[in-house]
């Protein structure tokens, strides 16, 4: 995604492939359920670093985005998950305030369902 591709959708409501995370000094746990959403079904791209405020977005940005992103997709890749997830990341910055995108990728038909911790009650999907 282009810094202008994210500026448009911040400009528009929550879209069903797209969604944004405060996370400023680290990942929110409500994260797993997005990942898990999102690789069970179309995909789509995880936004660090900005809050929605009903129909506002506010780019806040992340105080360490290296740890934010190393322990992120150490995370994606060590057994959070009961499959490995792998995310393509993206770095933009607003002024002094750094954002992080992580494309979640829908997974194969064979590696479905993806779910967090030690139990599939941690499955999720979007609709």
């Amino acid at each position: 995604m282009k810094k202008e591709e994210l500026i448009k959708k911040l400009e528009d409501i929550e879209w069903e492939d797209f969604e944004v995370k405060e996370a400023k000094s680290e990942i929110p746990k409500s994260s797993w359920k997005t990942v898990s959403a999102f690789s069970n079904t179309a995909g789509g791209w995880l936004i660090f670093g900005v809050s929605k405020k009903g129909k506002l977005y506010t780019i806040g940005g992340i105080s360490n985005p290296e740890k934010i992103e190393q322990d992120f997709t150490t995370a994606l890749r060590s057994g959070k998950f009961n499959k490995k997830i792998s995310a393509n990341c993206k770095k933009y910055l607003f002024n002094d305030k750094t954002v992080l995108a992580f494309y979640i990728s829908q997974q194969s038909s064979k590696d479905r369902p993806v779910y967090y911790g030690s139990t599939n009650k941690n499955t999720f999907i979007r609709t």
